[in-house]
């Protein structure tokens, strides 16, 4: 079955306007195709908490978040950079200001950050989800803040969809023998979301976007807890979604790459980066790939890290090196695991889906 997705502009069915190439005839008008710019002037940052540096500020407003840098709670569900920083790195642009942190509209021409912790395609936890995300965006383009033009020569990041799937595991679909229908329609209800999302940063003028797949499901801290941290899960559910939403989304990209004129979307492969680093983190200079460096320690925080007693003191236990560590705490990767990440996405083959390297894909296009 076709997904249809609506919002307060416009209702489209993905999969229809996907399999006919019709998108760019029917939701855009006057968009000239766009070849490569000389570089990108702002990154713009869609998605959940792997890319928030601090629209949602709930637990990463206390320490230990932020320990090594900036040196105190700002934001990020680490200790330091996430991939939203590294990103802004590589593309040697400024780190995008968090929406709900703009003071100015000068601010917003350097690059805004609209992700949100917790945040999915589905609404998954009531949280700024990505359709309304880029109605944020959509928002500052009406507004005269942004124009199509700087958007053209701009670059955005979009990461999100394991929330999606953890809430629906939670409630019950967390099976070795799922319903097979069900578990279809639900991934082709996220990736046709990110895909329609996509296609109306294409209609503001976004030309270079860099996508990436889900994170790995089954090795993330509270599946493999079980295991006290040795092995990833081998839950049929996790591994189907995982498997079939990166290959619907592998699809999606192709065909939008290939109908929407001037589109350049780059599709960095998440999963296998950290298949690598939690299966040969020693290569990589990491000593614990599976252990979390913040585990919290007393029901009811379970394993949360950054809560105090209320005393004041902490409720969680914390390594003496988290670069030593792949994953900070139980659901977010370390600095050290982002930057590594995102060195593999851009110097080495393989890295990205059906594509060139990273940094070969920024050379391509004048990104």
């Amino acid at each position: 079955m076709a997904a249809v997705f609506r919002n307060s502009k416009f209702s489209v069915n993905v999969n229809l306007a996907l399999a006919y190439g019709t998108i760019a005839a029917t939701m855009l008008v006057g968009l000239a195709n766009i070849s490569g710019v000389d570089g990108a002037s702002a990154m713009y940052v869609f998605g959940d908490s792997y890319v928030d540096t601090g629209n949602f500020r709930d637990l990463s407003a206390f320490p230990p978040y932020g320990s090594i840098w900036p040196g105190y709670p700002a934001g990020r569900f680490n200790e330091g950079r996430n991939l939203a920083d590294c990103i802004a790195e590589l593309f040697d642009l400024p780190y995008p200001t968090p929406y709900l942190r703009l003071e100015n509209n000068s601010e917003a021409l350097r690059g805004v950050n609209f992700a949100r912790s917790g945040a999915g395609v589905t609404y998954a936890y009531g949280l700024t989800a990505l359709v309304s995300q880029v109605d944020e965006i959509e928002a500052l383009v009406e507004k005269h803040v942004l124009t199509k033009a700087h958007l053209r020569k701009s670059v955005a990041l979009v990461n999100i969809g394991v929330n999606d799937y953890h809430v629906r595991n939670r409630r019950g679909a967390f099976q070795e023998h799922d319903k097979e229908q069900e578990l279809h329609t639900t991934i082709t209800t996220i990736v046709d979301g990110i895909a329609l999302s996509l296609v109306r940063l294409y209609g503001l003028g976004v030309r270079n976007i860099v996508v990436s797949n889900l994170a790995l499901m089954a090795c993330a801290p509270f599946v493999t807890e079980v295991t006290t941290f040795t092995s990833c899960s081998r839950n049929a559910t996790l591994l189907t979604q995982t498997s079939l939403h990166n290959s619907l989304l592998q699809q999606r990209v192709k065909t939008l790459n290939r109908n929407l004129g001037g589109l350049h979307i780059i599709l960095v492969d998440q999963t296998k980066a950290f298949e690598v680093l939690f299966h040969h983190g020693s290569e990589h200079g990491f000593e614990n790939t599976m252990t979390p460096c913040c585990i919290g320690k007393a029901v009811p925080h379970g394993l949360v890290c950054g809560h105090n007693d209320t005393a004041g003191h902490p409720m969680y236990t914390l390594c003496e090196d988290p670069s030593k560590h792949v994953l900070f705490d139980t659901i977010h990767p370390s600095e050290a695991a982002w930057q590594t990440a995102v060195d593999l996405f851009a110097h080495v083959d393989g890295f990205t889906v059906g594509g060139p390297t990273l940094r070969a894909w920024m050379s391509k296009h004048g990104v």
